[in-house]
């Protein structure tokens, strides 16, 4: 399944328990996974900024064209990836706790 997939399923609002932990479980290695990944790609741009410095070129312009690379693009996606699988996390946390 994949992570869109998984958003869509979590929405279904008869879930049972089980299901519910088995979504949190799928989509918290999920998060780990893009977390690991994310960190590989700012390694990259941290390298990528270090080698395109110059007194006459801008941190903005610097980013402009770290964010039109493939990693770069990449990194757009996971930030956005990251922030909605954290909250989908929280809304399925608050929904498992109605079981209990």
């Amino acid at each position: 399944m994949t992570l869109l997939e998984l958003f869509q399923a979590v929405k279904e609002k008869t879930l049972t328990k089980n299901e519910l932990e088995s979504y949190h479980s799928e989509l918290s290695h999920l998060f780990a996974d893009m977390s690991v990944e994310m960190a590989e790609i700012e390694k990259q741009e941290a390298l990528f900024f270090y080698e395109k410095t110059k007194p006459d070129v801008s941190d903005i312009s610097i980013k402009r064209e770290w964010r039109a690379t493939e990693k770069g693009q990449r990194q757009i996606l996971l930030k956005r990836y990251l922030g909605a699988t954290s909250k989908i996390l929280s809304s399925i946390k608050s929904r498992m706790f109605e079981f209990y």
